[in-house]
């Protein structure tokens, strides 16, 4: 069931961020819990697999625009954050989305869980789990009054990113989305475009990808190929490109060495479309479904202190200032 509060403190959307906790809102924010799941293995987001997950609670934060009138339906887009939380840059860009005139969901997979950053563990909070968070996230505004149901939208950054990615997999959403629910778009900000289908059967809606040319966290090649073969197939997939930018490239850190983060550089994970499981095509005795296994297969192709992150002197607002652009074509 769902359970509505009224919230008077941007704290809980803040928390785990650097803003200070005494900045309130001027605006109207509500906060919403749901169920999810933690979810370990692919596999484990379809069928049996999925059923045999137990649910736990999680939280989102609702941001309306100004002047929020109760009796009109809004666009909305939900919005996950990376690997180490909510942060500044992220919370300008939601800004920006609000004063566009959408409601935001900002979702909290982190802090639902008591966990503060998945650098250099990827298993404490696994893809998997955050791609569920953000379907389940959709179904639970589909059937909201005020909301738009054919202008809902996925974005999210690093982590959260490949979980709007993964949502426009056609299989999943047949999977674990309501009936005929579907996001509206997709927008991407450095997402880990890592352990592809096989099956490239994608949702033909916007797609717009953010990432930096020398990204070596999350890699632009895996994404500028899935761009082309989306788009191959009559999709409408995007992707800017920005040169000598690395992961965070829009972020309020200078370019710095993260010691703790896996460079996937050299991985060329899959995803099996029929047993939905991720595999190495060189190295199929991997299993990505056990935590100990699991941190053996990672590091079998990603490496630590290799990956270098941080803001791109000229191309630090340039994803801002495209968006500024985007935004008024999606409400």
């Amino acid at each position: 069931m769902m359970k509505l509060i009224q919230i008077i403190s941007l704290a809980l959307f803040i928390f785990g961020c650097s803003q200070p906790a005494e900045v309130k809102p001027t605006y109207l924010t509500e906060k919403i819990e749901y169920a999810s799941k933690n979810i370990l293995g692919f596999e484990n987001l379809f069928g049996d697999g999925l059923h045999a997950q137990k649910n736990v609670k999680i939280f989102g934060v609702l941001h309306f625009p100004d002047n929020y009138d109760s009796l009109k339906k809004y666009p909305a887009i939900v919005a996950s954050h990376g690997s180490s939380n909510w942060r500044a840059h992220h919370l300008k860009y939601l800004e920006q989305m609000r004063q566009a005139g959408f409601i935001i969901l900002a979702m909290h997979p982190f802090d639902s869980r008591g966990i503060n950053s998945t650098v250099g563990n990827q298993i404490n909070v696994t893809s998997e789990t955050v791609i569920y968070d953000m379907a389940m996230s959709l179904n639970l505004l589909w059937d909201d009054s005020r909301i738009n149901n054919k202008k809902i939208y996925a974005a999210g950054w690093s982590l959260g990113g490949t979980a709007a990615l993964f949502n426009g997999w056609l299989p999943l959403q047949h999977s674990i989305n309501k009936s005929g629910a579907s996001y509206a778009g997709y927008l991407m900000w450095y997402p880990g475009c890592l352990a592809l289908p096989d099956l490239n059967e994608w949702d033909k809606d916007l797609m717009q990808i953010y990432i930096g040319e020398e990204d070596n966290w999350t890699p632009p090649q895996p994404c500028q190929e899935l761009v082309a073969d989306i788009n191959g197939q009559g999709g409408n997939a995007f992707i800017e490109l920005y040169p000598n930018s690395f992961h965070s490239f829009d972020g309020p850190q200078p370019l710095r060495l993260i010691p703790d983060a896996y460079s996937w550089a050299e991985c060329k994970l899959k995803l099996n479309a029929d047993t939905k499981k991720v595999y190495d095509p060189q190295n199929k005795l991997l299993d990505f479904s056990d935590p100990k296994l699991r941190r053996t297969a990672y590091e079998s192709c990603a490496v630590k202190g290799e990956v270098m992150a941080g803001a791109s002197p000229e191309y630090k607002n340039a994803a801002y200032e495209h968006l500024s652009l985007l935004l008024p074509k999606l409400d």
